[in-house]
């Protein structure tokens, strides 16, 4: 097990590029650390929680990625939007589904699913069919191109962007260059990302109450779970019983910078809609694997700096460069 568990001061040091970019959806897939590159760069450090099991377990698996040689970083960062970057990201989803519609590789897309550009709700409806064809696709199709890929990422990246509770849309609180959230995956250089099973004691570790900067276990998994589910009013996952519960620990790890992911206000009208769509009829969502929100591995480290310019800083980041455990 990790010396984490026995007291030790464990960090994980995430370091990005600021090379400059005006993409409103940012992905990619880069071979880490990077080590000949003249963009200015920025690094956050977060202390990894003390005496949490699942934690343990991240620092076992990161350090078995790590020490495998050079590895690589499969991320996502989300930035804040307003309604004229709403609307540029619906025009980008229908671009994607073209691009996708003329190659081969891909399934197509049915049309009928372009979203409304002339329209400021979140067509749900659409998004929760467009995410079944993410989730389909990467589950169905191997040996993807690194084209395809990417383009499945941003289709994924779009929905979660682009829909809201009830169709409304949230405008985002901050400006549309801040980063808001941020998604990392670290796989070895040849295989597949390393995990363990969670454990109902991993399960208890799950929380909704997490703060802005905090860094939480990734959701890592193809689908939605109860929650997600709930906020999207997808009843058809319930009734069809396809929801994706997270399922492993795992060295891919979300960055928040929103406070919190999920409000108390937002856990009960959850259940509220869970009790509403007799979803016990369908699963036992009193087990622990059915806990709402996520675990939080570790809080960001603001020794010598500021909030704000932590913010300031991030909103000029556009890559990944490296990952890396500090042993204190």
């Amino acid at each position: 097990m990790a010396r984490n568990s026995k007291g030790n001061k464990m960090k994980l040091k995430i370091t990005l590029s600021q090379r400059p970019s005006s993409e409103m959806i940012i992905n990619g897939l880069v071979n880490i650390p990077v080590t000949e590159s003249s963009d200015p760069i920025y690094s956050l450090t977060y202390n990894l929680t003390k005496n949490c099991s699942t934690t343990d377990k991240f620092i076992d698996l990161s350090r078995q990625t790590f020490q495998s040689g050079p590895f690589r970083c499969d991320y996502n960062l989300y930035k804040g939007f307003d309604i004229e970057s709403h609307f540029g990201m619906k025009n980008k989803m229908n671009s994607i589904i073209e691009t996708i519609n003329a190659m081969n590789e891909l399934p197509d897309i049915d049309t009928s699913l372009m979203l409304n550009v002339s329209i400021s709700k979140a067509e749900n409806s659409k998004l929760n069919a467009l995410h079944l064809y993410f989730e389909l696709t990467s589950k169905d199709i191997l040996h993807l191109s690194e084209e395809a890929h990417l383009l499945l990422e941003e289709v994924n990246q779009l929905v979660h962007s682009l829909e809201g509770e009830g169709e409304e849309i949230k405008v985002s609180q901050n400006s549309r260059d801040t980063i808001t959230y941020a998604s990392l995956r670290l796989l070895p250089d040849s295989g597949n990302v390393i995990t363990m099973p969670l454990t109902d004691e991993d399960y208890d570790n799950f929380t909704i109450h997490d703060s802005w900067g905090d860094l939480l276990l990734d959701f890592f998994t193809v689908g939605k779970d109860l929650y997600q589910a709930a906020t999207t009013n997808d009843v058809s996952l319930i009734v069809n019983k396809e929801l994706s519960q997270q399922l492993t620990v795992h060295p891919c790890v979300s960055l928040l910078f929103v406070a919190p992911q999920i409000t108390e206000a937002e856990a009960d009208k959850a259940y509220e809609w869970c009790d509403e769509n007799n979803v016990k009829n369908y699963y036992d969502i009193d087990l622990p694997m059915f806990n709402f929100g996520r675990v939080i591995l570790g809080k960001i480290d603001s020794t010598d700096t500021t909030k704000d310019e932590i913010i300031t800083e991030l909103a000029k980041c556009s890559t990944i460069i490296n990952a890396e455990l500090i042993d204190e």
